[in-house]
């Protein structure tokens, strides 16, 4: 009895410290089996650098396993409006937090709050995740929006989509292009501070692995198609070679740009800071883009809206991520790297140049 009661005090305090498994929920429908990425021996090469700069704690250079993608009907759930997390019988759901790593680090398993009660009638669903993609391109175009896929090719019935209001304009602007063909779905909010019990809801596997921008194809197809068509984007008659710079970023960033920068130039490349562009200029861009070179960041999104596109990006030896490589090789470009020095305490680090000058002859 005591222990019943301090769980409903924690629970109304917005605080679960239990979580539970769907992977074997009666009501999985898998709707995409897994499938396995191979790689040539320059990509293991670097994949193994990868793997050796975070101690082999992530190692893709083994193998590379696409998840399989399937759809959870859930009686009852409760979402958590701080968190974007599903609980279930007052346990966390851990595949709506994408793992267990992150359900370790999720607000929903550690941070008390007052979150208000409603119960919804209906049928529900969400891609919500935080705090990762509260304001960061990367995990929304990968984590969030590649899930509502399989909802909407399957679900047949009106359902609610839950979003927050105080989310950055670019995620309501392309959640909208999503289901601008698809009239029975329409977009509900949720408060930071409130939670919902919903009568049916509808949980959708997360389709990237972790730092990996890989989408299959029919995903990352459909996905670019909307964004394409919702800004409208238009061909230009000449293509355009950038260079996207951290000069103003907190960390990650090029010690030796000045020097860099003379010699792009050389080879038609123009400077882009992407926090200076909305986002339907960056989509543009990209679109028109057929090189790009950057230090490893949330910039490197874009490449999912490019036609096709050169990619060459830099790393610091002791942090080399393995994201859009793995976007690159799902979309089909070609991609370099560039490992540079040692990154300090902000992750700051030089390149050498003369590498840069070999990639922008072949180019």
């Amino acid at each position: 009895m005591i222990k019943k009661l301090l769980f409903k005090l924690l629970h109304s305090a917005g605080y679960y410290f239990r979580y539970t498994s769907v992977l074997h929920h009666p009501s999985k429908r898998v709707l995409a089996q897994t499938q396995v990425l191979f790689f040539n021996e320059e990509e293991r090469d670097f994949l193994e650098k990868s793997a050796a700069s975070f101690n082999y704690s992530l190692d893709y250079s083994l193998g590379y396993r696409q998840k399989e993608q399937f759809l959870v009907t859930l009686n009852k759930a409760v979402i958590l409006g701080n968190s974007g997390a599903v609980v279930q019988d007052g346990k966390v759901v851990v595949e709506s937090v994408f793992d267990v790593s992150r359900l370790a680090k999720s607000p929903a398993f550690k941070t008390p709050a007052l979150l208000l009660s409603n119960y919804k009638k209906g049928l529900y669903t969400s891609v919500l995740h935080f705090p990762w993609a509260e304001n960061n391109n990367y995990h929304w175009f990968f984590d969030c929006l590649p899930r509502i896929y399989h909802v909407l090719q399957t679900i047949q019935q009106p359902i609610n989509i839950i979003m927050r209001r105080d989310l950055p304009a670019y995620q309501h602007e392309t959640m909208l292009f999503i289901l601008s063909e698809y009239p029975k779905a329409k977009v509900v909010y949720i408060g930071k501070h409130e939670k919902w019990e919903t009568e049916q809801y509808i949980l959708p596997s997360f389709v990237s692995n972790a730092q990996s921008g890989y989408l299959p194809q029919p995903i990352s197809a459909w996905l670019r198609e909307k964004i394409w068509k919702g800004y409208k984007v238009e061909k230009t008659s000449q293509k355009k070679r950038i260079y996207i710079s951290r000069a103003n970023a907190k960390t990650r960033r090029v010690l030796n740009e000045t020097q860099l920068l003379s010699l792009l130039s050389n080879y038609g490349f123009e400077v882009i800071r992407a926090e200076e562009m909305t986002y339907q200029q960056q989509v543009q861009l990209f679109y028109n883009t057929e090189a790009v070179i950057a230090p490893h960041g949330a910039g490197l999104t874009n490449l999912l809206f490019s036609e096709h596109c050169n990619v060459l990006e830099f790393h610091p030896a002791n942090l080399i991520k393995t994201h859009y490589f793995l976007l690159c090789k799902g979309l089909g470009f070609n991609y370099s790297s560039i490992v540079g020095s040692a990154g300090d305490v902000s992750e700051n680090y030089s390149v050498d140049e003369h590498a840069v000058e070999e990639w922008l002859r072949r180019l």
